[in-house]
């Protein structure tokens, strides 16, 4: 597999000295080119097609024709898919090797050929092509950048590519604001309404998590209160889990989850997973077992198994995903999920100022053993990663040095699927989250990619002339933890060590240079409500006082309500905060 590498616009137009080294895509607004696509093509192919020829006009003025192989083939033609023009290739390609979402792209001749496996290879290739070797940028859905020549010179090109992460999923409203936008990133999850064109979606889930609710209804425990877990000498009702070894709630979970497979047939993966609670069994059978296998995931496991099992000779590629989360998040000692079965990792205990990795923390000890312990045992192996404060969406959280290392310490340790979580409320994120979302959709596509390259991109073509004191206000909230005795959590509060008043003080100074330095009323607003965290700490923190305070607050409440921020927190709306502040 070769690495991807970005060409600047200059290299992209370089004049070769070679001319047949390279091909002239475009010229002073015109092309010989024309995209030819495979009569049969998918809709997503078709997509491709209409989504290289939009940006190509973007990029030279010139309108390239789409034709099928259908027609004559031709010697100035980009080929997308398995066009039957690729029967005179001397190298072949193999589709099969390069599953839902592999590529490559190549020069032959004078032709260009982004070929895929089906249904989204073709179109992800097609957006690296633009992405990687043309320059086109996607940093949100109202702000891309695009380069502009009137010679389009591409050089040879032999790529090969195909995602180390099968299911990419970041979880931030920014990413699933606009279907068109996650595709352009390649994401593949189900929260981004995919549709035929994109490819659709790589896992549709039924129900999305925390299903047991569902599976075993709660509203049974007055006749039934052996469906639910023993808990300290007597059965236990509310939001808790259930008793994993009663045979009654196992038959019952075998009728339920196929009856769901009936009228969910659109679902891929089932959903068989633990309330988000503790609250598990701990009766005589539920507890043996457990305790002999060194962990309650020996029960959840055990469950799990026997419903997989009853559904995979008549739906054999249908999946049952569970967690390991909390309690159950050390695997047991010898039950082992079987092959048709995910396992989802969660790391909410977590410390994200520092790498999974590297931190010494006991937290991020204890979540490396047990990742290591499960990539062995779990053939289906994903994650459930978490990126920004839910306690507090609007505070500074310094986790931007982490993100590239966690995402590869998943992919080296054998996961198949991850789920970035973030503020996924509606409405527009404080903490920069346009930022996140977008550097989060740069790793889970590729892990090894240049960071550093896309921050600096993104924050100086969203922050415009205001974008070097954004990056020094990056570095400083990001110096605050470099001290590996200072942790940072998901759910820290405002008086956190590393949110300290010197640093409220440094970082509000720099942000209103930036506010100061913003070129446009757009800009203005984006570096206005990269304020907002700063603030939120001060007034949380009763920094500011009497007439003093009343005046942020309403400048904060100003400047969130204009630019659609809804949520302060995972659990508290922009207006019941405003109240709690004495504001309407």
């Amino acid at each position: 597999m070769r690495t991807l590498h970005l060409f600047c616009l200059l290299a992209v137009v370089f004049h070769w000295s070679a001319a047949r080294a390279a091909l002239i895509i475009a010229s002073k607004g015109k092309s010989e080119y024309r995209i030819v696509i495979p009569a049969d093509a998918l809709p997503s192919e078709k997509y491709a097609a209409e989504e290289l020829k939009t940006y190509l006009q973007k990029i030279t003025g010139a309108t390239l024709p789409v034709v099928t192989d259908a027609t004559p083939g031709g010697k100035t033609e980009i080929l997308l898919g398995n066009v039957g023009h690729l029967k005179a290739s001397k190298r072949k390609v193999d589709f099969a090797a390069l599953g839902e979402e592999g590529f490559v792209i190549r020069t032959e001749g004078s032709r260009l050929l982004i070929a895929g496996g089906r249904p989204r290879g073709t179109l992800y290739g097609v957006y690296t092509l633009l992405e990687e070797h043309l320059g086109v940028r996607w940093f949100t859905p109202e702000v891309e950048g695009v380069p502009q020549t009137n010679r389009l010179v591409l050089p040879r090109l032999d790529v090969s590519f195909s995602p180390k992460l099968l299911c990419r999923d970041v979880f931030w409203t920014e990413m699933m604001r606009n279907a068109d936008f996650a595709a352009r990133h390649r994401l593949n999850g189900q929260h981004y309404r995919l549709t035929e064109k994109h490819g659709g979606a790589y896992a549709v889930f039924f129900p999305f998590v925390h299903s047991f609710d569902s599976l075993i209804p709660k509203d049974l425990f007055k006749d039934h209160p052996e469906y639910f877990p023993w808990i300290d000498g007597k059965r236990v009702d509310g939001y808790v889990q259930r008793c994993l070894s009663n045979p009654e709630v196992v038959q019952l979970a075998k009728k339920n989850v196929r009856q769901w497979i009936k009228e969910h047939p659109e679902a891929t993966i089932i959903s068989v997973s633990q309330n988000d609670t503790g609250k598990w069994c701990q009766c005589e059978k539920c507890k043996a077992l457990d305790d002999a296998e060194g962990s309650p995931a020996a029960s959840m496991i055990k469950f799990v198994n026997t419903v997989a099992e009853d559904i995979e000779q008549d739906y054999p590629r249908l999946l049952i995903e569970t967690l390991a989360y909390q309690y159950t998040r050390k695997p047991p000692k010898s039950i082992q999920p079987r092959a048709n079965v995910i396992v989802r990792l969660c790391s909410i205990e977590c410390c994200f100022a520092h790498s999974l990795a590297g931190c010494p923390s006991g937290e991020n000890r204890r979540f490396r053993d047990d990742i290591v312990a499960w990539q062995p045992v779990a053939k289906r192996l994903y994650v459930w990663d978490y990126t920004p404060n839910f306690a507090h969406y609007v505070m500074p959280f310094p986790n931007f040095n982490v993100l590239q290392p966690n995402v590869q310490f998943f992919a080296d340790h054998n996961v198949q699927g991850l789920f970035e979580q973030g503020n996924y409320n509606g409405g527009i994120s404080a903490d920069l989250g346009a930022l996140r979302a977008y550097l989060l959709a740069k790793l889970v596509w590729d892990p090894k990619t240049d960071l550093q390259r896309h921050q600096r991109e993104f924050i100086k073509a969203y922050y415009g002339k205001a974008a070097p004191k954004i990056t020094e206000y990056l570095e400083l909230v990001q110096q605050q933890v470099k001290d590996t005795s200072v942790h940072a959590h998901i759910f820290d509060p405002p008086r956190a060590k590393y949110l300290n008043a010197e640093f409220a003080t440094a970082a509000d100074k720099l942000l209103a240079e930036a506010e100061a330095m913003a070129e446009s009323d757009a800009v203005r607003q984006r570096v206005q409500l990269a304020r907002l965290p700063v603030w939120y700490v001060q007034i949380a923190n009763d920094r500011v006082k009497d007439q003093a305070r009343t005046d942020l607050v309403k400048r904060f409440l100003g400047i969130a309500r204009a630019a659609g921020m809804t949520q302060v927190s995972e659990g508290m709306v922009l207006k019941d905060w405003a109240a709690k502040m004495g504001q309407p």
